[in-house]
């Protein structure tokens, strides 16, 4: 998960260009449906993206096909959209905050809310987590929702840790939610987590990453080839490789990051620096 920037585009000059390419297929329903389709936008922008308030936009069958073919194959009215697949797949996934992208799709669908098939604002580059959560978008409890990397604040925080227990060297690993209930968008946050972050791979990646802390420390943290001195220096070092991790990354709630988070837990901290301080234990060996 990832608070991202939202994309510099003029939605309302790109579709009344569009609706006004008479050699468009979608010529003139396009230009006839504009009025709706731009209100749509509005409201859109007006509730920031939150999929409980954004409205139904009413179209027809056909000028909904349109928008969907457009989104599918833009014209140059859409150059935006071309752009927005270019985005580096290198980057973490704003949905779920796994260490890449890969595709561009919609936070809300497509297919039930045609109208914002090519709205910059509801394009999201994304990896195929976003494509396997499918159409929700909301649930059934007060303020249950995705959150919305253009617009949701909240992203910018840090929201998720991995949860260690029965430690060893193959652990039982959660996710643990960090936000305080009281949070305004708790329940949104919650929902996202357990929708689309614990749906995709995380917990597989954050138990291979303990794999490598077992197999040898600096694998999974480079400054553990060297034993700190005490738990708090271990402590001030693993803040330090998280707080780096998240400037590279560019958000808190990466995967290395989650990983970090879940080692400065008290008893895991503890646990880590006896295994790391072991008598006998070679500093560049495993750490069991």
């Amino acid at each position: 998960m990832n608070k991202l920037s939202r994309p510099v585009v003029n939605d309302f000059a790109a579709i009344e260009r569009l609706a006004n390419t008479r050699r468009a297929k979608s010529f003139p329903h396009l230009r006839d449906a504009l009025e709706t389709i731009t209100a749509g936008y509005d409201q859109y922008l007006a509730v920031e993206g939150d999929a409980l308030r954004v409205n139904q936009v009413v179209l027809s069958e056909e000028v909904e096909g349109y928008l969907r073919a457009h989104y599918a194959s833009p014209p140059t009215a859409l150059s935006h959209i071309t752009a927005l697949r270019l985005e580096a797949e290198q980057r973490v996934c704003p949905m779920c905050g796994s260490m890449h992208r890969g595709t561009l799709d919609h936070l809300l669908p497509k297919e039930d809310y045609a109208v914002f098939s090519v709205f910059s604002q509801n394009l999201i580059p994304a990896c195929k987590c976003n494509i396997k959560r499918g159409k929700t978008v909301t649930g059934e409890g007060a303020g249950e929702r995705i959150l919305h990397p253009y617009f949701d604040e909240c992203l910018a925080e840090r929201l998720i840790a991995a949860r260690f227990e029965e430690l060893g060297k193959v652990p039982h690993i959660t996710l643990r939610v960090l936000t305080d209930p009281a949070h305004r968008h708790y329940s949104a946050i919650v929902f996202h987590v357990r929708e689309i972050v614990s749906n995709s791979a995380i917990l597989k990646y954050v138990s291979d990453r303990w794999a490598h802390l077992c197999q040898l420390p600096e694998l999974a943290v480079r400054a553990l080839s060297v034993v700190p001195e005490s738990v708090d220096a271990l402590r001030t070092l693993l803040e330090h490789e998280r707080d780096l991790t998240d400037r590279a990354h560019g958000g808190r709630n990466n995967w290395n990051s989650v990983f970090v988070t879940g080692l400065l837990d008290a008893d895991v901290l503890q646990w880590l620096y006896d295994c790391l301080s072991a008598p006998g234990r070679d500093p560049n060996g495993p750490l069991l």
